[in-house]
């Protein structure tokens, strides 16, 4: 079984701004985890295809700080593996997302599949089952985060947090106030989303702060 879905223009054209959008190599990690459609196999093969354009050097640039993030995913592929096989729960599995983003993409899904039938083989069938069980809870989580960023509400947030600076993010808080300004927004960043690397993390710590004082401003 293969989660793997055939790439609508729509959906490459959607997660290559937000790849474009990226002002540095830091904000890299909480992309993928956001839409991790940007490690799978087929839009890598349709970015390089479009960066073989002599004028898209900054999509080179950032196609290779994803082959550089990619092949460190892969080292930690049995890492991953023992805890999505560990995970007992939807909320538990979502745990597991945020700490290794790419047990959301095709050639994760491929992995824990082939070793569903080697337990099947083995005439482990319980335990087939149940890794196959994980695989529809992170379908599930993964189809929840490409589709949640294409809400107002999300690239409100994704705006808010990717912006290059804290002057910019400014600016998209009150170009966006409505979807900002609410105690919602305040919570996806708090709870909902994670930051990946250290980098990441601190940088999402900022715009979190700088989130509650914007919006406590506001209220004044």
């Amino acid at each position: 079984m293969s989660t793997e879905q055939p790439l609508s223009p729509e959906a490459f054209q959607s997660a290559l701004a937000h790849l474009l959008a990226l002002p540095d190599r830091a904000g890299l990690a909480a992309l993928v985890e956001r839409e991790p459609l940007v490690l799978s196999d087929e839009f890598l093969a349709a970015a390089q295809q479009a960066a073989l354009d002599p004028s898209a050097e900054r999509l080179r640039e950032r196609l290779a700080w994803l082959t550089d993030l990619r092949q460190h995913a892969e080292q930690d592929v049995p890492a991953a593996l023992r805890a999505v096989m560990a995970a007992s729960t939807l909320e538990e599995l979502r745990q597991v997302a945020d700490r290794w983003p790419l047990t959301l993409t095709d050639a994760f899904a491929e992995a824990v599949e082939h070793l569903a039938q080697q337990f099947v083989d083995a005439g482990q069938q319980e335990a087939a089952d149940g890794l196959r069980q994980r695989l529809v809870g992170l379908a599930q989580l993964r189809i929840y985060r490409e589709t949640w960023t294409e809400t107002p509400h999300g690239k409100a947030i994704f705006a808010f947090l990717s912006a290059e600076d804290d002057a910019a993010a400014l600016s998209v808080f009150h170009a966006h106030r409505d979807l900002l300004d609410h105690p919602e927004a305040q919570r996806t960043l708090d709870e909902v989303l994670q930051g990946g690397d250290p980098e990441s993390q601190r940088r999402l710590e900022k715009r979190r702060a700088l989130l509650r004082y914007l919006r406590g401003e506001e209220h004044a």
